[in-house]
Formats: C-alpha cells, structure tokens, sequence
C-alpha cells in the first residue's frame, strides 16, 4: 500500500470552516445536512446487487479529504437502500485506501451471501474520475430476534452534557456534529489515552444506524493524546458494532451521546483505538475500533 499519509483521509487536523447558510439551507428544505449529504441516485439494480451515485458533501470534510465517518455512513446507507428493508445493520468495517477524486462518486453494492437470518454485504466507493475503489464496506446484516441480553461494563461517570463546553474544532464536519469533551481540552500529554466527550448533530436529529456510524469516528486520535500536539494522521480500518435496538434509538432521539475512547498500543507506523457510546442513561449502543497510521517517531 502507497504512504498512507497521501491517501487515506487525515483526521482531526486544520480544516477549512464549513459555511453555516449550509446548515441553514437543509434546515430550510426540511431535510437534516447529514440526510442530504447522504442523498444517492440509483443508477443500477438487479437481485442483490445495485449501483449509486452520489457526492462528496463539503461539509463533512476534514481538510481536502471527506470524514471518515461520512464515508462509512454513506457505504452503509447504499447497502441500506439495496437490502430487504427488514434487515437491520449488525456490524459494519470500512477500509480507507484512498481519497476519491473530484466530487462526484459511485457506490457499487453486492450481496454476498444471503440466509435465512444473515446476510453478508460489502460496497465500494469509487470516485467517478478514479480506476480504483477509494474506500470499500463490509456489512453484516440481520433480521434480528429476542435472545437473552447482558451488558458487560458501564458508562464512565462524567459531569452531564450541560455541564461540559463545546470545543470548536477547524474541521468541517465539526460545525454538524458537537464535541463536548467531559475533561479539560484533548491536546494533553498524557500516555493514559482514555478519554470521553458527549457529541451529538447540530440541529439535532433523531438517532438511527446511520447517524451511529457517522459519530464512531468521532474520537480525538489517541496519539493527539500521548504527545500533547496534533501531527499527520490516518484511519485505515474502522470497524462499529451496533448493539442499539429500535426501543434504545426511541429513547435517545436527539439527544447527546457519550463516546468513551482508549488505545491499547501503538509502534512502528500503527495503533489501535477502541471506543464505545452509550446513551445518557447508560445504554451501549455501539462499541468501534480502528487501526491508525502515523509516522511521528519522539
């Protein structure tokens, strides 16, 4: 694989500000700016298989490249839309290998193996301009049933959202989606690399799998954290596991979310970053991680 450093999306670093009359547009025309950014054009389908249009929104945006949680959430939302609609997403991983050319891309979708209760699915983005996939999804899918239910851990105990401060960030996608850290700002040294923050959209907007896969790459990347600075960084590998059910997207609405974020090690070009979001009365509902390159080396 080439550097990563000039093909996978760098994250949290200096972006251009989104322009607000965007936010303002969507709220306008009814439809959420995540939802519109979202918007796909079939353009092909036949059993299990479908291909779409769409576009790189500039409001989720890192710096020239698109968020990494906008590319998961819009390959989640073409396999969505080819699938029976009784299935429900189970586990999604998003492999960033490239950055897409121009604004205008293509989401080609296949079914890879359908049973009785699971269904497995994968996507790939490819920019229009491109010969070569730019970002590619993996999707389990599932029509799912009452089984026996445990949760394994609980949320941190934090100060509530009300009592935490919005951070603005210089990313884009900052302006649609709130950061509210529950300690002081991230960029500190500090080699423990657990850390928690509320986010949710502004405006608000009701929950669903989408939006969760959007908000799983929201966490401040772990190295930020052991070196007190920002320096080029990049997500190869993102993986969300949704444990939500339909009575936990019923309870939280609009309301913020708690990502609760650690790493286990990093070394020689990679490390890894899990996370899990709970809800504010203390329901997972997602539990993520991600492989990460860098190249700082003190």
């Amino acid at each position: 694989m080439d550097d990563p450093s000039s093909v996978v999306q760098p994250i949290w670093s200096h972006a251009d500000s989104a322009d607000g009359s965007e936010a303002d547009s969507a709220q306008q025309s009814g439809a959420h700016l995540f939802d519109q950014a979202l918007a796909l054009t079939q353009v092909k389908t036949t059993d299990h298989r479908a291909a779409y249009e769409g576009q790189v929104h500039p409001a989720f945006k890192n710096i020239n490249d698109p968020y990494g949680g906008w590319s998961a959430a819009i390959l989640a939302r073409a396999i969505l839309n080819a699938c029976d609609s009784e299935l429900e997403l189970v586990s999604l991983t998003t492999d960033y290998l490239s950055v897409p050319s121009g604004g205008r891309l293509q989401i080609d979708v296949d079914c890879d193996r359908s049973g009785r209760g699971t269904e497995f699915w994968r996507a790939v983005l490819t920019g229009r301009a491109d010969t070569s996939p730019a970002n590619r999804a993996i999707a389990i899918l599932a029509r799912r049933r009452d089984t026996l239910e445990w949760t394994e851990g609980s949320p941190p105990d934090v100060p509530s959202p009300e009592d935490c401060q919005t951070i603005d960030l210089p990313m884009a996608w900052s302006r649609v989606i709130e950061i509210r850290p529950t300690v002081d700002l991230p960029m500190s040294i500090n080699r423990d690399t657990n850390f928690s923050a509320w986010v949710r959209f502004t405006p608000g907007r009701e929950l669903d799998s989408i939006a969760l896969v959007a908000l799983a790459d929201t966490p401040m990347p772990r190295l930020f954290q052991v070196i007190g600075r920002p320096e080029p960084v990049a997500t190869v590998s993102m993986t969300v596991y949704l444990h939500a059910i339909s009575a936990d997207y019923a309870a939280v609405g609009d309301d913020y979310l708690l990502v609760d974020t650690r790493g286990a090690r990093g070394g020689r070009g990679f490390y890894d970053q899990h996370a899990t979001i709970w809800s504010r009365d203390g329901r997972l509902l997602v539990s993520t991680q991600q492989i990460v390159w860098y190249r700082t080396t003190q």
